[in-house]
């Protein structure tokens, strides 16, 4: 349980005023912009191609790194609701999923946990976060070449590779994934006579998260040719998230294949 505690008191949030115990809004940025590019060709009438619509099943970890003489270095598992998905429209031919363009149209991840370690007392930290995009448009473009998929152009932005990393700066391109927001509530409860919130960077009481950025993502590689597992590949801990805190973040995910529905192809993600 120390492990998990340590993700919040040395690092995922920013400093606030310790001395109020009202609701404290977080990082207000609301703005991203999604350039997720489209390009399916119509047929010889106009219309769009039928897509294969696969939504799958998410578990993961979350990574915190280098962290203040790497006191709070922690990992905690999250994933695994019924709600945590990725859905990714692949291309069809002969009524199968074929090599081709791909885009991510939904994205949604719980991290939802709580933990109490008595320090003289209990502290206390309720996680309840929603990580989640949704676009039908396209929020991330790559190519699949019938093994994994490979993302197109995310380039980060310039403190990437340092704590000083944040989601202001995150990243900008059609394979990043696109205006992916963050919201939800970290509550402390503090009744401990060594440690407090304030050393998470944290109020006592609720703070409140509402963000919006643009994450790169890592390569997804299937386990076989009928695509029912993927796992994130290209790093030893994970696609790195920007934080506004002291720290580095990582997620890892895995995906089991829930649905897969062949349907019509949107217009707006049809050339012309």
């Amino acid at each position: 349980m120390n492990r998990v505690l340590g993700l919040f008191l040395f690092g995922c949030a920013t400093p606030t005023d310790p001395g109020s115990n009202e609701p404290v809004v977080m990082f207000g940025n609301d703005e991203s912009d999604s350039d997720a590019s489209v390009g399916w060709s119509r047929d010889d009438d106009g219309a769009c191609p039928d897509t294969w619509v696969m939504t799958y099943a998410l578990d993961g970890r979350v990574d915190i790194t280098h962290t203040p003489l790497n006191l709070g270095n922690a990992d905690a598992d999250v994933g695994g609701l019924d709600t945590d998905e990725l859905v990714i429209r692949m291309p069809d031919a002969g009524g199968t999923p074929v090599p081709g363009q791909v885009q991510i149209t939904a994205f949604e991840l719980t991290q939802a946990f709580e933990v109490s370690v008595n320090m003289f007392g209990d502290i206390t930290i309720v996680s309840d976060l929603l990580l989640f995009a949704d676009d039908e448009c396209g929020l991330s473009s790559g190519s699949f070449d019938g093994s994994a998929v490979e993302w197109d152009r995310c380039e980060y932005g310039p403190d990437h590779g340092s704590n000083d990393w944040g989601p202001d700066d995150g990243a900008s391109g059609p394979g990043c994934l696109n205006d992916y927001q963050v919201e939800g509530v970290i509550e402390c409860v503090d009744d401990s006579l060594v440690v407090s919130c304030a050393d998470g960077w944290l109020d006592e009481g609720e703070n409140v998260f509402d963000y919006a950025y643009n994450q790169p993502m890592l390569d997804l590689r299937f386990d076989g040719s009928d695509l029912q597992r993927f796992t994130m590949v290209g790093a030893d801990y994970g696609a790195e998230v920007p934080t506004y805190s002291n720290n580095r973040t990582w997620l890892s995910l895995t995906g089991e294949l829930k649905t897969m529905s062949l349907e019509r192809t949107p217009d707006c993600l049809c050339e012309g």
